[in-house]
């Protein structure tokens, strides 16, 4: 069993290294607890070097809830890590990685991630098969490369229950979880 993240402690007088096994990354007792699991640095973290902690605590609801809706029952299935792409982005981090207008990123309701040891086609067929959600779609998937690209889940107070994939080098949005793009019919 994986039990996570190892809490690094370092002891001066006899400078040693002590790894302590942490089975919940939030213990409830740190103040940026989102989940049990999911903390809101790793819910916020960007490499655009743009300031983006949410300060309305709308935000911060919303990511509570995709995390315990989405991340938590993910985490639980599969029995392993999930790594974080992206998650909130303020309006100017969004901008500066050329998200849309009306991102749910934007508004703590959209989550960008995978499960390591898995690959996201399996991720995201998952979910499509026990969770509700408002948008599922498996980006920048590589039909050559199983672990390529990145499950794109959301959750809002109308989940549409929306699903789609984008391959990599493609801006066209395909209906359902696939594994090729289709072919189109010859003239």
């Amino acid at each position: 069993m994986q039990l996570g993240p190892a809490l690094i402690l370092f002891r001066a007088s006899q400078q040693t290294q002590v790894n302590i096994p942490m089975k919940n990354f939030c213990d409830g007792k740190l103040p940026n607890c989102i989940s049990a699991h999911f903390n809101l640095e790793e819910l916020t973290k960007t490499n655009t070097g743009v300031f983006n902690t949410p300060k309305d605590p709308k935000v911060i609801s919303n990511l509570r809830r995709a995390a315990e809706n989405i991340l938590e029952p993910v985490r639980k299935h599969f029995n392993r890590r999930v790594i974080i792409h992206s998650a909130y982005r303020s309006p100017a981090v969004n901008r500066a990685v050329g998200g849309s207008n009306n991102s749910q990123h934007s508004k703590g309701e959209a989550v960008d991630f995978r499960v390591e040891g898995h690959t996201v086609h399996e991720v995201a067929n998952w979910i499509k098969e026990n969770l509700s959600f408002d948008q599922l779609i498996l980006e920048h998937y590589l039909p050559d490369s199983p672990q390529s690209g990145w499950v794109h889940c959301s959750y809002s107070f109308n989940n549409r229950g929306s699903v789609l994939t984008k391959f990599k080098g493609s801006q066209i949005y395909h209906p359902g979880i696939l594994l090729a793009p289709p072919q189109r019919a010859a003239k």
